[in-house]
C-alpha cells in the first residue's frame, strides 16, 4: 500500500464519522469511503488515488523546502502552484537576493556600465554575485560595449559605476495566500476534519481558490528575524480576544480562527489589526496549547472521544 492509499484509508473513514456528526453525512455520494480536498471539499473515492486524481501536498510548498504532509486534488494542487506558490517562491527569492543570501534561480535584472545598458538575469551565490547578459534579448553590439565598459571598470578598479535592478513581478497579495495556505493545510493535517468544515474556515477556502482576488484580512505577518527552519501550531487561549489557531512556518505567522468557532475570520483580523509591529512581529505574549507539527494527517480532534 502506497502512501496515498494509505492517507486515504485513514481519512475517509474519519471524514464520513464528522461529517455523521454534524448532520452532512447524507453530502456524501454513497455508503462507499470518501475523502474530501481540504482546499475544495470535492469528495473523492478511493480510484482516485490510482488515477492520481488525488496527490501529496507539501506544506510549505516544495520549492520553499516543504515536506509531503497530506492529500489535495490534482487541481488544487496545481492551480495553487501556478496562482499563488509561484508568487511566494519569487518573493522568497527576491528577499534573498537583497539579504545576499544564496539563491536557488537566477532573476531578470538589468545591468548599467557606463552607457551601457543588458538585459540579462542575475543571482546570488552568498559569497557575491553572478551576472550575466542574454544574448536573445539585446543587441550584440550592445553586449560588447557593456564587456568593454565592464573590462575597463575592473582595470581602472572604479566598480561603483557598475549596476543592476533585479526586476522580480511576483504579486505579494498572492504570495501571502500561498503561505495562507499552508498555514490552513498544516492545521487540517494536525486537527483535522472537524476543524476545517466549521463555517469560521469557509473565508480561507474562498481565498485559496483558483483565480482568488487575494483579499486578506490582516491575519499574516513576516519577520526576517524568525528562524528559517521555525515550524509551530498553537491553540492560542490566553488573551480570549485573540482565541486562535496560530501557524508559524518559517518567517511567516498566519492567525486562523479557533477550534470552537469563537470568532469569525474578519472578527479575528479585527481583533489583531494595528497589533503587528513594522517588523512583523506579534507584540503580545499568547499562552496555549502546542500542537505537534504534523509529518502526515493526525485528525488530533476527529480521534479524541466523544
Amino acid at each position: 500500500m502506497n502512501k496515498r492509499e494509505r492517507w486515504f484509508n485513514e481519512g475517509a473513514p474519519l471524514l464520513r464519522q464528522v461529517m455523521e456528526r454534524i448532520g452532512l453525512a447524507d453530502r456524501l455520494p454513497s455508503d462507499d469511503p470518501y475523502y474530501a480536498c481540504p482546499c475544495c471539499l470535492y469528495a473523492f473515492s478511493l480510484e482516485a488515488v490510482a488515477a492520481q486524481n488525488l496527490t501529496i501536498e507539501h506544506v510549505p510548498p516544495e520549492a520553499l523546502d516543504g515536506k509531503g504532509m497530506l492529500l489535495t486534488c490534482k487541481r488544487c494542487n496545481n492551480d495553487a502552484g501556478r496562482d499563488f506558490d509561484s508568487h511566494a517562491q519569487l518573493r522568497a527569492e527576491f528577499y534573498n537576493m537583497l539579504a545576499g543570501k544564496g539563491t536557488k534561480r537566477p532573476l531578470r535584472a538589468v545591468f548599467e556600465a557606463g552607457d551601457t545598458r543588458v538585459n540579462g538575469v542575475a543571482q546570488s551565490t552568498g559569497n557575491g554575485w553572478f551576472l550575466e547578459g542574454v544574448p536573445k534579448q539585446n543587441h550584440p553590439a550592445m553586449l560588447d560595449a557593456h564587456e568593454s565598459e565592464l573590462r575597463a571598470a575592473s582595470e581602472s578598479g572604479e566598480t561603483a559605476g557598475i549596476k543592476f535592478t533585479v526586476k522580480a513581478r511576483f504579486s505579494s497579495k498572492h504570495a501571502d495566500v500561498s503561505w495562507v495556505r499552508s498555514a490552513y493545510l498544516a492545521a487540517f493535517s494536525a486537527l483535522g476534519w472537524s476543524y476545517i468544515l466549521q463555517p469560521a474556515l469557509n473565508p480561507i477556502r474562498e481565498q485559496i481558490k483558483p483565480g482568488s482576488l487575494a483579499t486578506l484580512p490582516p491575519i499574516i505577518g513576516f519577520n526576517p528575524s524568525y528562524d528559517a527552519d521555525l515550524r509551530q501550531i498553537m491553540i492560542v487561549e490566553k488573551p480570549e480576544e485573540l482565541s486562535s489557531v496560530v501557524v508559524r512556518i518559517g518567517h511567516y505567522t498566519v492567525f486562523l480562527p479557533d477550534p470552537w468557532g469563537t470568532q469569525t475570520l474578519d472578527q479575528l483580523a479585527a481583533s489583531i489589526s494595528g497589533l503587528w509591529d513594522e517588523a512583523g512581529k506579534v507584540p503580545f505574549n499568547l499562552n496555549g496549547k502546542i500542537v505537534p507539527w504534523p509529518t502526515k494527517p493526525m485528525y488530533a480532534l476527529d480521534t479524541l472521544t466523544p
